[in-house]
């Protein structure tokens, strides 16, 4: 039986003949390019900045005024278990040590305009006398770290019963801790502690100085500073407001 064979391309084509867009289909093609690319960029761009629970990209569900300071960075923890290096916050107490402590949330009492007043989830009380009106408000970090401190202190009942007036508040002290219990379930670290050999004890060991991804402190102080209210206001009077 004869067999037919066909050839796959026309054997007239060349095999060196090029096809080019012409200059109108390359103009099309260049634009919706374009319009896609600036488009894109720019849904991005609100994507990333509109605040609320409707923000996939931002870690915050709840609108915070601080939140557009928000970074992070990798910080290897201190063990806490002594040596030269020993951080002040966590040495026995002093004056020195009290002073350290305290300007870790010194600039707690924040203000805010009623444009971001108006975005929290929870409605807060204006400054007295104010104007334009501000609105007053504390991150809730220092208030965790008041907390820790108060916590810190109970440690040494002998040492702050002579330095302060009311010594440790038992349900203070409560409220503290529940605090704090909440905020450590609420951020769930998930930085992982390893166990690794220590030839001098013979045994592997916990290491909990390890990197953990933080947020970066410095700069939440720093808006704290640039928002600070100064000293707390007479809270019994009764200002009108419809925030």
């Amino acid at each position: 039986m004869p067999f037919s064979y066909h050839l796959l391309v026309d054997k007239d084509a060349s095999p060196t003949r090029k096809t080019y867009l012409s200059l109108p289909a390359l103009c099309v093609l260049v634009s919706v390019l374009a319009i896609s690319i600036a488009g894109n960029l720019g849904f991005a761009y609100v994507w990333i900045r509109v605040s609320g629970p409707r923000n996939p990209l931002f870690p915050q569900l709840v609108y915070s005024p601080a939140q557009d300071v928000l970074s992070y960075k990798a910080v290897k923890f201190h063990s806490g278990f002594g040596g030269s290096d020993l951080p002040i916050y966590d040495q026995p107490p002093s004056d020195a040590v009290d002073a350290a402590w305290r300007a870790l949330y010194e600039f707690a009492f924040s203000k805010i305009p009623r444009s971001q007043a108006r975005l929290m989830a929870n409605k807060t009380y204006p400054i007295l006398g104010d104007e334009p009106k501000m609105y007053m408000l504390a991150l809730d970090v220092f208030h965790q770290i008041h907390c820790l401190d108060e916590v810190r202190k109970a440690m040494y009942p002998d040492y702050y019963t002579q330095h302060t007036s009311e010594g440790i508040n038992t349900p203070h002290m409560r409220h503290c801790l529940s605090s704090l219990r909440q905020q450590i379930m609420c951020s769930a670290d998930v930085s992982p502690i390893v166990w690794q050999w220590n030839a001098r004890v013979g045994a592997a060991k916990e290491r909990a100085d390890v990197l953990h991804t933080c947020r970066d402190f410095g700069k939440i102080q720093a808006w704290a500073e640039e928002h600070y209210a100064g000293e707390m206001q007479n809270m019994s009077i009764y200002i009108a407001d419809d925030l």
